[in-house]
């Protein structure tokens, strides 16, 4: 699995479920079955955050919600590229990316190719970025640093109950 590298000749395809047992040895007692609607497989989640150590922890939180993590990337272009490739079911955005473009426009994009639910995770919660993201991206959840895996899976859950 690629852990981390911000060059776009690294950005590739990788092999969901590759290198879980490193991360999680046993499931959690906080796993839950996250069935993707109308195929019955385990959600494919990608992470999109700037930070090392806060993607790390996104990905942890994730895995032991049982989400199959596929890519995590720093940037709004390797979002983009990366959402795509990787036929993902569900994408942690941040909203200050590495690069020109912000989490927010990379959502936008994301949105105008495909359905995929998005829940921005930020340190940047004020009343207008929220509005913002409501107007681009209308009731994705948006949550505050740091992000308990309680909150996590409450916002996901509401994600795949409206797509369902």
């Amino acid at each position: 699995m690629r852990r981390w590298n911000g060059s776009k000749s690294q950005r590739k395809a990788l092999d969901c479920g590759a290198g879980a047992a490193a991360v999680l040895s046993s499931p959690s007692p906080q796993a839950v079955a996250w069935p993707v609607p109308m195929t019955g497989r385990t959600p494919r989640a990608l992470i999109v955050e700037d930070e090392l150590l806060v993607a790390w922890h996104l990905e942890t939180l994730a895995r032991e919600l049982n989400l199959d993590v596929c890519g995590l990337v720093p940037d709004g272009d390797g979002a983009i590229e990366q959402a795509d490739d990787l036929d993902v079911d569900l994408i942690l955005m941040d909203i200050r990316l590495a690069g020109k473009m912000d989490g927010i426009e990379a959502a936008r994009r994301i949105r105008e190719r495909r359905d995929t639910p998005i829940v921005f995770i930020t340190a940047h919660g004020d009343a207008a970025t929220r509005a913002h993201i409501e107007h681009v991206v209308p009731g994705a959840p948006v949550l505050a640093k740091p992000v308990s895996a309680a909150r996590l899976r409450e916002a996901i859950a509401t994600v795949f109950k409206t797509e369902q």
